[in-house]
């Protein structure tokens, strides 16, 4: 039997297998292709991104598995505020956006919103990333892996589905920006746009939500590797007006803050010459209390305790890394004569602002001498009147004591952490900050708890930088219960840690709860169960632990913890080790 053939026959079958071998090719290429875990851990990494911080649930537990298959180091903590205080913590010490957070859905974020809105306040970068549940659309899988038909994500009602809520949502309030990604193809570009976001000028947290079914689909779009640099920013002259500003002024006075962190490195060099130019300019310096040991408080320039008679006196003001907020005691009106020049939070920007400044004309300089004198003293006579004011057997004067003590026992380039109500309300104060970037407060919300995961963070960021400053966190009865498990991450992962544990029985002592809850009977809501033992609840989690019912025991217990492996936690009964009378000579033994 002959079987006639069309002649267009051949050509269909030759298209027809052209087809499947590109079908084939298609489906070849998106096994080889990452998933979306293994995309953002890729972004993460284009972006510099070394530690990644997390209390993770699912879907997260894979993204976390591809971030350290990538050789990112990542921190497996107790609680999600721990580890986005952490990763905060992380990057200040460093200076740079090394470390990022991740998050389960819901609760996790949720959970999150503390840090996050720390991390605005402060303007510290930070992304946060978790993933969106539900039967959202593109998430349903379909034939061959690819995105099913779109659904009505809340056909069932508001929350039809486990953990179906809208962190961005929640979370957008407390960022500084919120990037949605609904498609794989925009997945790794948009890690990289948040990663980017936070990093521009002013500097914040940005909240990330993927949706969960994209993570398990192969991405089309993948981060390049490494991050092409971004474009070195050409310097601008100082403007000329403001440099004969401050040659003219007779009451100039330079405001400095941490907003300095995130400009270029403050190399020793660089602190040199600030140093040499407010000598050689006599211009007194008010620190933001993380901006102090920018000018070493040793520093006769830096006039931190000055600052109601500086600003409400001053001719000019210059403003870098901190605006006149809370911080400078709202109280105190600046001069309404002054003149106030804000400048870009750059070192290399402040540092060419005060070169280009002339010598001051002779006249100028004696009126000049005469105020740079005048604030000093005045520095110095509202740091001695401090470490008296308090009551002699108050709470208040107990933690002033304790912060002078570790002043003169710690080496003085310790990172340390003040995470104590008292200790801020005064007492840091009695610690001197003598090196850029090493004193680390609750910022600008005054968050209590975060004095443990700041040491952890800061403690990783030392490891990671192969340094070995002692890191030493301050902290109440208060914030030692609301973060202590995160010891247990410090144990862990072998960071080198001191906690000293301010043990004064309640909220800001015993007394302060009879200001509120007067009266024989009243309820202990401030004042908290004499037989609470810190060391042993440390011991629990890990640590190594010890009380110190005296200043020499103390003291001795500093000196071996900071020569000791992981974290160590020592517990100061605070009317025990420093009771009224006892001379600071007879604290130092």
């Amino acid at each position: 039997m002959t079987v006639a053939i069309d002649g267009s026959a051949p050509d269909q079958r030759a298209e027809a297998a052209g087809k499947r071998a590109a079908l084939l090719r298609t489906r070849l290429q998106q096994r080889q292709a990452p998933s979306g875990h293994q995309a953002i851990a890729q972004a993460f990494r284009s972006a510099g991104i070394t530690h990644v911080y997390a209390l993770p649930g699912n879907p997260m537990y894979a993204t976390l598995g591809a971030c350290a298959e990538s050789g990112l180091q990542v921190i497996g903590c107790r609680s999600q505020s721990g580890a986005l205080s952490a990763a905060l913590a992380h990057n200040y010490r460093c200076g740079a956006f090394r470390a990022v957070a991740l998050c389960s859905p819901a609760p996790g974020v949720t959970n999150s919103i503390t840090g996050l809105s720390d991390a605005r306040g402060n303007h510290w970068p930070m992304v946060l990333i978790t993933a969106l549940m539900g039967n959202a659309p593109d998430e349903g899988p379909g034939e061959n892996g690819e995105p099913g038909p779109d659904t009505d994500a809340h056909a069932a009602g508001p929350q039809a589905n486990f953990q179906d809520l809208d962190g961005a949502e929640i979370a957008a309030a407390s960022c500084k920006a919120v990037v949605r990604i609904t498609a794989r193809d925009g997945l790794a570009a948009g890690v990289l746009q948040a990663v980017q976001l936070a990093q521009s000028v002013p500097c914040g947290p940005v909240f990330v939500e993927v949706r969960a079914g994209l993570l398990n689909l192969r991405q089309t779009d993948v981060a390049p590797v490494p991050l092409p640099a971004a474009p070195a920013q050409c310097a601008l002259p100082p403007d000329p007006a403001v440099v004969a500003g401050v040659a003219a002024a007779q009451k100039p006075l330079l405001v400095l803050g941490e907003g300095l962190r995130w400009s270029r490195p403050l190399t020793p060099d660089k602190t040199r010459r600030l140093q040499a130019q407010v000598d050689r300019l006599q211009l007194p310096v008010l620190a933001s209390p993380m901006g102090r040991g920018l000018l070493p408080d040793r520093h006769p320039r830096s006039t931190f305790m000055a600052k109601e008679k500086g600003l409400g006196n001053c001719d000019h003001l210059l403003l870098c890394g901190a605006d006149l907020d809370w911080r400078f005691g709202g109280q105190f009106p600046h001069s309404a004569q002054a003149r106030i020049d804000r400048i870009l939070p750059d070192i290399d920007v402040l540092l060419a602002l005060l070169d280009a400044v002339p010598e001051a004309a002779p006249s100028s300089v004696v009126h000049r001498s005469a105020w740079a004198a005048d604030l000093t003293q005045n520095h110095l006579s509202a740091l001695a009147r401090l470490g008296r004011q308090a009551d002699p057997g108050s709470a208040a004067m107990q933690m002033n004591r304790l912060c002078a003590a570790l002043g003169r026992w710690l080496p003085e380039e310790s990172l340390s952490i003040i995470d104590s109500g008292l200790g801020l309300a005064a007492g840091h104060l009695l610690w001197p900050v003598q090196q850029p970037f090493s004193r680390m407060t609750l910022g600008q919300n005054g968050t209590i708890g975060l004095g443990i995961p700041f040491a952890l963070g800061s403690a990783m960021a030392q490891q990671d930088q192969d340094a070995d400053r002692a890191v030493v966190a301050l902290v109440g009865d208060v914030g030692f219960g609301l973060s202590s498990s995160e010891l247990e991450t410090a144990r862990r992962h072998g960071a080198r840690l001191v906690v000293v544990v301010a043990d004064n029985g309640g909220i800001n002592g015993r007394a302060f709860q009879d200001n509120w809850f007067p009266g024989e009977g009243s309820p202990d809501v401030l004042r908290y169960h004499q037989q609470v033992d810190y060391a042993a609840i440390a011991r629990g989690w890990g640590a190594r632990a010890e009380v110190t019912p005296t200043p020499q025991a103390l003291r001795q217990a500093l000196g071996s913890a900071l020569v000791a492996e992981g974290p160590t936690v020592i517990s100061v009964p605070m009317a025990e080790c420093f009771p009224q009378g006892q001379t600071e000579e007879q604290e130092d033994g």
